[in-house]
């Protein structure tokens, strides 16, 4: 991170940041090796398919048969353009390959931003160790369009901070470049424009040169006009921000996350922990960024309403605090007596340990077969598909409308379009009508008659899982009859399908 020659290796202080530089980035790759495929990746897949393989691009839904929007504003549809062609060519270990090198590289830009702010290596070490655990636990699965939000956050407070504290404006420009391409690969977008009216606020409020950013945010608002749909997206933008969505962990309360066993004490610890640490770190260097202020103030504030938010909080932490904890740093070095004391425990241990300790993560990270995507066919601890169902429609040649489990959608779209067209999926708010999306759920957790719903929008098959409650409607309803079970599955086919044989599988 500091260019290197022959004389400075050979002091020790060299190999500890050397080593430590190497200790974060394999403490990085094993925090994001996960591989168990998230359900949106197969709705990125299938739109990609669809965008090569019809050379013209899609405007209206193909593959569910409830009521859609027209037009279908997908957001991410950039990202699907981009997933397909990777996924095609280079499978698995292409997707999670690219995962790894945007979040190094998210790594990277806040690093570069701490050390503007005046952070040595150690410190932001120190202060992105603890909030890693928040900013992956929160923010990356094997692969999701969120991985280009996080980086592009952490590029734009880059070009952000940079122009700050050097009064040098002509990197911002790019800000606006930026915005026309992640506003088509990610909703998360709308994080970099609030980040701008921050640093617009903030600035204006500290009586610091705020003109330059407020045109930067203008013209990047209108950067949102370079997508496919035009004005329309800006009616999306609207109603996707305003709409409900209380059946989605990602969108629940830190209270409720946890009431709902989503997140542990652990990760409650972490967040107060991390509070503290920064507040005492502000305290003790009398800290005035107002700017700076706001934007942890807001994102610890969204954050906490809604826990997909946090992940910006401990983004802003890695970069804010890391040069605090380095002014406290250098202020104890100034005293003799703390310095004897670091002297007399030498740098030549904390090498080995640190290099023993890169050695041990790196064998982890790689035993966990990090280039793979699982795909969990049986109830577990993770999140499962239901595989067996897939391969008995597929062997028994099912076509048809096909209702089934929100978290399932994408992958029935994935694997059985057109084979069959699907009832409610992932995408729902780019794709259905929210009275539809209401309905949906209430019949789903049978809040209502579930009849009513089956009747309004009549499927030829149902795919529940076997421990919802709409299973054990549907086995004593003689309307439907169980065709296909295993252990967390079950396949229920409608009147007009009777004359399939029920299959148990073992």
């Amino acid at each position: 991170m500091h260019s290197l020659n022959l004389r400075s290796l050979r002091e020790p202080l060299t190999w500890l940041k050397v080593v430590t530089g190497i200790l974060l980035i394999v403490i990085v790759l094993r925090r994001l090796s996960t591989t168990v495929a998230d359900p949106d990746l197969w709705g990125f897949l299938a739109f990609g398919k669809l965008f090569w393989s019809t050379g013209q691009f899609p405007y209206r839904d193909v593959f569910s048969y409830l009521p859609t929007l027209d037009p279908w504003v997908y957001h991410e549809w950039l990202t699907s353009v981009l997933f397909y062609p990777l996924y095609q060519h280079l499978g698995a270990p292409g997707l999670q390959i690219f995962k790894y090198l945007i979040a190094l590289a998210t790594f990277l830009f806040l690093y570069l931003t701490a050390r503007k702010r005046g952070a040595n290596l150690f410190g932001f070490a120190l202060v992105f160790f603890i909030a890693l655990r928040g900013w992956i636990y929160f923010g990356y699965s094997p692969v999701r369009a969120q991985v280009f939000t996080y980086f592009f956050f952490a590029l734009t407070l880059y070009l952000l901070e940079s122009g700050r504290l050097k009064n040098r404006w002509g990197g911002l420009w790019l800000i606006v470049l930026i915005q026309a391409f992640w506003s088509n690969l990610h909703g998360g977008f709308l994080a970099g424009i609030g980040l701008i009216s921050l640093y617009v606020l903030g600035e204006f409020i500290s009586r610091r040169s705020f003109l330059p950013y407020l045109v930067i945010l203008i013209l990047s608002a209108m950067a949102i006009l370079i997508n496919p749909y035009g004005l329309e997206y800006y009616a999306y933008i609207v109603r996707a921000i305003s709409m409900p969505r209380p059946e989605i962990w990602e969108w629940y309360s830190i209270r409720a996350a946890f009431i709902a066993g989503i997140i542990s004490w652990k990760e409650i610890l972490s967040i107060v922990c991390m509070v503290i640490f920064g507040l005492i770190l502000m305290w003790r260097n009398h800290w005035k960024d107002i700017t700076a202020s706001l934007t942890l103030c807001l994102t610890l504030y969204l954050g906490l309403r809604h826990i997909r938010h946090l992940v910006f909080f401990y983004l802003l932490m890695a970069v804010y605090l890391p040069g605090l904890l380095t002014y406290y740093w250098e202020d104890l070095k100034s005293k003799p007596g703390f310095m004897s004391v670091l002297r007399s425990l030498g740098i030549r241990v904390p090498v080995l340990v640190a290099s023993i300790l890169t050695l041990f993560i790196a064998f982890s990270f790689v035993k966990r077969s990090p280039l793979t995507i699982e795909i969990p066919s049986q109830p577990g601890k993770e999140f499962y598909y239901p595989v067996g169902a897939v391969t008995y429609i597929q062997k028994h040649r099912l076509s048809g409308k096909l209702l089934t489990e929100f978290g399932w959608g994408e992958y029935l779209i994935w694997n059985l379009y057109p084979q069959c067209k699907v009832g409610l999926d992932g995408r729902y708010e780019t794709v259905y009508p929210e009275e539809v999306v209401k309905k949906y759920f209430d019949f789903l957790y049978l809040r209502s008659d579930y009849r009513q719903f089956l009747s309004d929008y009549p499927p030829d098959m149902i795919l529940v899982s076997i421990k919802s409650l709409l299973y054990d409607s549907l086995k004593i309803d003689h309307q439907w009859q169980e065709a296909f079970a295993d252990s967390g599955c079950a396949l229920f086919i409608g009147k007009n399908f009777k004359s399939l044989v029920r299959e148990k599988s073992p």
